[in-house]
């Protein structure tokens, strides 16, 4: 069976061509999908194996908006097939790390140069996936931390924990921030972060909040300069207000930098 492409494409006309020039290389391809909204609901009924996508569509999300979820949540590559040919949208695109970017030519769109791009792109997508002799990625469950800093942990015993392992789901936050650790008695020295559990169990990591981010599942998510917090419950309590979180009884700000990707990554979890 030839591969599933889905097109998000609020044009009927260009949908209706695009489809005759795919159904001609014995694709399957989906229904008139014109906004993102009904793509995603889409998505969740059956994945497709690539997106031909529009930047202008119609709903609140726009192609980009969609893009990024399509790379972040479900890692389905995807085509941008738009009108707009200028260096910002070609910019914000590319942030989004689509397989290629097509112009739509007028008054045809160009067949060859779009039935490569696919093959180009599902070729991709086959070479990354794990071989016969090749070890499946799994998805990690936690991190190991530090019970304590480096320093202090030379003077513990030989059968005392030094490192201890947490599943991801477990904690609340991971923070640069000093007042939780005053509070509760703890010295906070350079070149470390740390994370507080659901049961209140402080732990260290000899790393930065940036490269941590990179390590962290889809529902995590950054929100001030200081803080990175879990958005699953029961730990995400939910918004005291706009700029302030509520995690594990903890009032955390949203700042200004960080309300777009919060935004963003909330409405991915939770309808409003």
């Amino acid at each position: 069976m030839k591969e599933y492409i889905l097109i998000v494409e609020d044009e009927a006309v260009l949908y209706r061509r695009m489809k005759k020039i795919l159904s001609k290389e014995s694709f399957e391809i989906g229904p008139y999908t014109p906004s993102a909204e009904e793509a995603l609901e889409r998505i969740e009924q059956r994945k497709p194996d690539l997106v031909l996508l529009d930047i202008n569509l119609q709903g609140k999300l726009s192609g980009i908006d969609l893009g990024k979820i399509l790379y972040e949540k479900y890692q389905i590559p995807f085509i941008y097939v738009t009108d707009y040919d200028n260096d910002m949208f070609f910019a914000k695109a590319l942030e989004t790390h689509h397989e290629q970017y097509l112009v739509k030519t007028k008054p045809r769109l160009n067949a060859t140069e779009l039935i490569r791009a696919i093959y180009t792109a599902l070729k991709r997508r086959e070479d990354k996936k794990p071989g016969k002799n090749d070890t499946e990625k799994t998805q990690k469950l936690g991190i190991t931390a530090l019970v304590n800093y480096l320093d202090d942990l030379k003077n513990y015993a030989q059968n005392e924990l030094t490192r201890k392992t947490i599943l991801f789901e477990d904690i609340a936050f991971f923070t640069t921030d000093i007042k939780y650790l005053v509070a509760n008695n703890r010295d906070f020295r350079k070149n470390y972060i740390w994370f507080l559990t659901k049961d209140k169990e402080i732990y260290y990591l000899k790393k930065s909040l940036k490269s941590i981010l990179d390590e962290l599942p889809d529902y995590f998510v950054r929100v001030n300069d200081a803080y990175i917090i879990n958005l699953k419950p029961p730990v995400f309590e939910g918004k005291v207000n706009d700029k302030t979180l509520s995690v594990i009884g903890e009032h955390i700000k949203l700042s200004n930098s960080y309300k777009d990707d919060f935004k963003e990554k909330f409405r991915r979890f939770y309808s409003e």
